[in-house]
């Protein structure tokens, strides 16, 4: 996920909350299943993306990935299945062409501030790689309540304009519908920033690749505390080593073996393992690496391809107890990426008229 859906996500489950604390947070049995949402047809459809939202000290509960979402018998024979594809993509070839783009919808679900009612907001962005450097194309697409019920108390609370997480959108540009483009001096992956050069140099070997990471974020990492000082959001060095995984399949043009080298870092991070005949949030059929993140009731996913090894998408489900104020129970989908797009093309990106690519610029559209 982006920066940005992490702080839409952090909004959601922190707006209207007291400090969360141990005893707040009574741990539960047996996970739910993954409960649908009416947003797509049959499975929910999120980024960045990264996400880390710290809830103080929480209960740790039973993979939302078991048997269920695995034939008998799947789940043990996933690791072979997974090293089989990552071999493959690692040895394939590929013929660069003028421009790289990756584009993904990205959704988030949650309760704005004082609400009754859950709400689902939807972005549309698109990463691409240029002769002229690194793009970034942003659409939001569309804020609407959750389900059916959640309409309902919409209304009956005045149906009043959602402009993401914010109920009201005095003071807020409404850009549904519209890209904007920003220009970064880098390639962003996991909160550093670098160079064409950099990650076309990045390691193919996954304990090596880990190392540069921990060497590239090292000056970067920090604390940082969220509103009225309720959440104290660090991350660890394996959900840093994560987002920066997702940073290199999903935001650049990385070599396929890198990709590789990637894949298998996660899937060797602790606690992490790998599922076969998992989905992702457009009901697509791949494999899964899947990982609860560090002190968050929180679990991620990042589904592949079983063919290619390239990235269908990735999830975050709640794994684990939230404040009722967040409007998101065990089970529930807090987030959602769906790959749209992913490889070289000749097209590059249609800029508003006037727009000139420039590094730390943005253009806004009309």
């Amino acid at each position: 996920m982006t920066r940005d859906v992490e702080d839409r996500l952090r909004d959601a489950f922190a707006a209207g909350a007291e400090l969360v604390s141990p005893q707040s947070l009574k741990a539960t049995g047996t996970p739910a299943a993954v409960r649908p949402r009416r947003g797509v047809r049959g499975l929910p459809v999120l980024a960045a993306a990264s996400v880390a939202v710290v809830l103080g000290a929480v209960a740790i509960v039973p993979s939302l990935l078991g048997s269920s979402a695995a034939p008998p018998g799947g789940s043990a024979e996933a690791p072979t299945r997974f090293t089989a594809v990552v071999d493959a993509l690692a040895r394939r070839a590929e013929q660069p062409r003028a421009y790289w783009r990756s584009e993904s919808e990205t959704l988030t679900w949650g309760r704005p501030a004082k609400q009754a009612y859950n709400i689902e907001d939807s972005v549309r962005r698109v990463f691409w790689s240029t002769p002229r450097g690194p793009a970034v194309e942003t659409t939001p697409l569309y804020t609407r309540p959750d389900t059916a019920a959640d309409e309902r108390k919409w209304r009956a609370a005045g149906a009043p304009d959602l402009c993401g997480f914010q109920v009201g959108c005095e003071g807020v540009r409404d850009r549904r519908g519209r890209a904007d483009y920003h220009f970064p001096k880098g390639f962003e992956i996991g909160g550093v920033s670098l160079t064409r050069a950099q990650f076309l140099a990045l390691p193919q070997d996954p304990r090596r690749l880990e190392a540069e990471l921990l060497r590239l974020q090292a000056p970067t990492h920090q604390e940082s505390t969220g509103p009225s000082g309720s959440f104290v959001k660090q991350y660890s060095e394996q959900d840093t080593l994560w987002l920066m995984g997702e940073g290199i399949l999903m935001n650049t043009p990385a070599p396929p073996a890198v990709r590789a080298a990637a894949l298998r870092m996660m899937a060797a991070l602790p606690g992490a393992r790998t599922v076969d005949q998992a989905r992702d949030a457009d009901g697509r059929t791949g494999m899964a690496i899947v990982r609860k993140v560090d002190r968050d009731p929180l679990e991620r996913r990042l589904v592949i391809d079983r063919s290619s090894g390239d990235v269908l998408g990735t999830t975050t489900l709640v794994a684990g107890p939230l404040p009722e104020s967040a409007g998101l129970e065990v089970g529930d989908m807090a987030a959602a990426q769906v790959v749209r797009a992913l490889g070289w093309t000749g097209d590059g990106p249609r800029l508003p008229e006037g727009c000139v690519q420039q590094a730390g610029k943005t253009c806004v559209g009309s």
